[in-house]
Order: C-alpha cells, then structure tokens, then sequence
C-alpha cells in the first residue's frame, strides 16, 4: 500500500463529512427560508456552486476507496468503506438528485423537507466512513515502541 493512501483518503473523507454535516444542519434547513420568489434562480445558483465542490471529490474518494481495497486485500475494514461508498452514491443519485431536479421548478416545502430527512443516509455514511478511515490510518501509524 502506498505510504499517501490512508493521509490522502482521510482528508477526502474528512472534507466530505464535514460538507456533508453543514449541508445537513445548516444548507438544506436554509431552503425553507429562502423566498418562493427567488428560490428557482438560488436554488440553480446552489447546485451549480455545490456539484463543483462535491463531485470532485466524490470521484476522487471512490478512487482512493477502489485503491484502498485493493491494496488492503479486500480486508474487511476497506470492504465496510467500500459499502459506506456504494450507500452515498445510490443515495444521491437516487434520492437527492431527484429531489433537487424537482425544486428547480420552484419551493416546495415537502421536497425541501424530503431532502432534509433522505440526506440523514449520506451524514450517517459518510460519517461511519470517515470514523473507518480514521482508525485504519491510526493503526497504520509506526508508534514508538
């Protein structure tokens, strides 16, 4: 296993759930207080600005977690990730992405709760997931003896 796997994989997953906590306490929430008059053009704004941060770094952590699996002989701890993974991308792409193509015609205050009560999926995942990769780096860590 290369030596910047586990460094470069836990800040991806750290930079991941922190987003993802602000998203789920702060950004989402913030959708019922935004105006009906002006929530289309806000709402296009967000997405566009939100994708250029998340998607990147969706790939790259998919990358790092395929990596790390294989480097890591499919260990269990790398195969639980890999599932933590797999739940954030269906839950986007089958959940939150739906969503979000539904508010772009304007507020609607059940989609807005939807999307609130679905991101609970991606927060407890990417959450579990980073706690993963955080032990598996610290136990990888040549302590002092």
């Amino acid at each position: 296993m290369s030596y910047l796997l586990p460094y470069a994989n836990l800040a991806i997953s750290w930079g991941l759930m922190i987003l993802i906590w602000l998203v789920q306490l702060i950004i989402y929430p913030g959708f019922h207080r935004i105006p009906s008059e002006v929530f289309i053009s806000y709402h296009r704004w967000y997405v566009i600005r939100i994708s250029a941060v998340v998607l990147p770094l969706m790939v790259a952590e998919l990358i790092l977690t395929i990596w790390w699996i294989l480097s890591d002989a499919y260990s269990p701890i790398s195969l639980s990730a890999g599932f933590l993974v797999a739940i954030v991308w269906l839950s986007t792409f089958v959940l939150q992405v739906p969503i979000h193509n539904r508010l772009k015609a304007g507020k609607d205050k059940k989609r807005i709760q939807r999307l609130v009560a679905t991101n609970w999926i991606r927060t407890v995942a990417w959450s579990l997931k980073a706690s993963l990769v955080s032990i598996d780096t610290i136990s990888s860590i040549p302590w002092p003896t």
